[in-house]
């Protein structure tokens, strides 16, 4: 999430004319609001880390400026939406992108060229437009579904369905240590009532020739309530913080 709403910025005055008021000259600025001026945010922020981390992907960079960000308001309150109630992360996403802290997150999601092929595998293209389109010999995996999808390495874990007779649905990430060597990281989890989801390992350890290493997330919603479900994963050490945001439709 960035700001996005009642943005103040320049326009060209022959814009502004048709909203200028009788008698009004046109300043030259208006507010504004949508993702359009949102995306300005977003891409000041990512060059910002771009700039101090000049060998980092874009998947890193998202995933920095998405596991760092804030879920308060500035009276450290949890965010509430338009009807006063608290925010879920289909309404503000992970939270507030908070730049400065993007540059140390500690650990990084990095989502490669071929999670998005088999994306495309899972979401049911063909493998010859995918070959295609990638100009590669890239070959979907033997069992392609939609079910999948979730197992995409991304700094957040959604789930579109998690049927509760089916026992626990296993999704698994990997993460990349972008911080301090020789470092153990222990997970938090916070559950919606009735959901139960389990880190395994509960805690992972870098040690100087180690930089990646995966863990999965099992969730079980048989006494969840039934629709959408939120929480987060934070795995911690030291200075860092490292939240994972999870929204689970459970049927």
């Amino acid at each position: 999430m960035a700001p996005g709403v009642a943005i103040l910025g320049a326009v060209t005055p022959k814009d502004e004319e048709e909203s200028a008021s009788d008698g009004e000259k046109p300043g030259g600025y208006a507010l504004e609001s949508g993702t359009s001026m949102a995306c300005p945010h977003v891409t000041g922020a990512s060059a910002l880390v771009k700039s101090v981390h000049p060998k980092w992907t874009s998947s890193m960079i998202r995933s920095a400026l998405m596991t760092t960000a804030t879920v308060y308001d500035n009276m450290r309150k949890p965010m509430t939406n338009s009807s006063a109630s608290f925010a879920t992360p289909h309404e503000m996403g992970v939270g507030e992108i908070s730049p400065v802290k993007a540059l140390n997150p500690g650990l990084v999601f990095e989502t490669t060229t071929e999670d998005y092929l088999r994306f495309l595998c899972y979401n049911g293209s063909p493998e010859k437009t995918i070959r295609s389109m990638s100009k590669t010999k890239f070959k979907c995996p033997t069992k392609s579904s939609d079910d999948l999808i979730s197992n995409i390495n991304y700094p957040s874990i959604s789930i579109s369905k998690l049927e509760k007779s089916k026992g626990f649905l296993t999704i698994k990430r990997s993460v990349t240590n972008v911080g301090h060597p020789n470092v153990t990281y222990t997970s938090t989890v916070q559950a919606p009532m009735g959901m139960k989801v389990k880190v395994l390992p509960k805690k992972i350890t870098f040690l100087e020739d180690v930089k990646r290493v995966s863990f999965k997330v099992l969730f079980d919603g048989s006494e969840a309530s039934s629709g959408y479900n939120f929480g987060s994963i934070t795995w911690s050490a030291a200075q860092y913080s490292v939240r994972t945001v999870f929204a689970v439709n459970v049927e």
